[in-house]
């Protein structure tokens, strides 16, 4: 699914025993937005139940902002979204081994955005054998982050996506009217004028760019 959307799609195993996992912005029973999940173990032939992943003590999440999710090598399920919480709106992430129960939800970062609004821009959530990466937007800068390390500022700018491939980072991002990418702490131009960039990591290694442009997809495959 794009990360545009208020939800998010993960999967990890062959086809014969695909596993896939949702997460999306819920707005049923009390009043606010909650974090529901849902997974299936067999290609999406049938889900689990749904789960409600968090909800935050304040009343409501972050309304507009889409959650990322993903698996990892292990198979632990991986989500993320933008909390609204003591009148902040921080991104946080949990994990789960098997979609049923989550671990204690984890700010990410040591610094915090005081909005009493929804920037409507989730970021992007990438995981490899060696780690968890998070890049997202705070006010108008970008920012990478691990789980439970300080974040690095890599840009500035909104609408901010993420890959991994091998031992490289890829995040990207717009710029007033411009797609930017940084590439393991180089920033390169891919389009003026750009909007929406979405990034996935490749089987045969480097990762796939796709963005709007004059109301068109572009795609590029990045090195």
């Amino acid at each position: 699914m794009s990360n545009r959307n208020p939800g998010n799609l993960g999967s990890c195993g062959a086809p014969w025993r695909l596993t896939l996992f949702a997460a999306w912005l819920d707005k049923r029973g009390a009043k606010g937005t909650k974090l529901y999940s849902a997974r299936s173990t067999d290609g999406g032939v049938t889900w689990s139940r749904n789960v409600a992943v968090y909800q935050s003590p304040d009343g409501s999440i972050c309304e507009c902002c889409h959650p990322s999710v993903a698996i990892d090598a292990a198979g632990e399920l991986v989500v993320m979204w933008r909390n609204s919480l003591g009148g902040s709106r921080d991104m946080y992430l949990a994990t789960s081994h098997d979609g049923a129960a989550f671990s204690t939800p984890r700010k990410l970062g040591t610094g915090t955005w005081r909005l009493n609004a929804c920037p409507m821009d989730g970021g992007g959530l990438a995981v490899s054998s060696a780690k968890t990466l998070t890049a997202w937007r705070r006010d108008a800068d970008v920012f990478l982050a691990e789980p439970g390390q300080p974040e690095r500022q890599v840009g500035t700018g909104k609408d901010v996506a993420v890959a991994l491939s091998g031992k490289r980072t890829y995040v990207a991002w717009v710029n007033g009217s411009k797609v930017e990418v940084w590439i393991d702490g180089k920033l390169e131009l891919l389009s003026n004028p750009g909007a929406f960039p979405s990034l996935s990591s490749l089987p045969g290694g480097g990762v796939l760019a796709a963005w709007e442009e004059n109301g068109a997809i572009q795609i590029r495959r990045l090195p």
